[in-house]
């Protein structure tokens, strides 16, 4: 299991909007920004779906994902498998937590990541380099 590192987690929370790649059944890409995204605990992120179309479909054809996001520690990319809530306590919870966040918003469903591993995305001789 993946354990994320303090670095780490300071990063995605101050990022504000980072991108979430999703592919087709077919290997088509997608990549979305996002700024409805938690982390839940050091191997699970969850990310609120107000709005995704292809992505929903990408997710739902191929379980795989990846999210990546520079901030003033530098970046990163996390890659992991989705599942879909849409009628469970996930998605309550996920529907109350945006009440609060964006209260004008209603969720479609709730997405879960589990973080298999972790990448930096930066210049010089640890670009692209897995760290977990």
């Amino acid at each position: 299991m993946v354990q994320l590192t303090e670095d780490i987690r300071e990063s995605l929370s101050q990022a504000g909007i980072v991108f979430l790649a999703t592919s087709s059944g077919d290997g088509t890409p997608n990549v979305v920004p996002i700024k409805a995204y938690r982390l839940l605990d050091d191997a699970t992120l969850l990310i609120s779906d107000q709005f995704f179309g292809k992505t929903l479909q990408n997710m739902q054809e191929n379980p795989r994902a990846a999210l990546s996001w520079w901030g003033e520690k530098g970046g990163f990319q996390i890659k992991g498998r989705v599942t879909i809530h849409t009628d469970d306590e996930v998605f309550r919870e996920d529907v109350a937590w945006m009440k609060g966040f964006r209260p004008g918003l209603t969720p479609k469903s709730a997405v879960l990541l589990k973080i298999s591993d972790v990448y930096h995305v930066r210049p010089g001789p640890d670009a692209g380099k897995k760290i977990l």
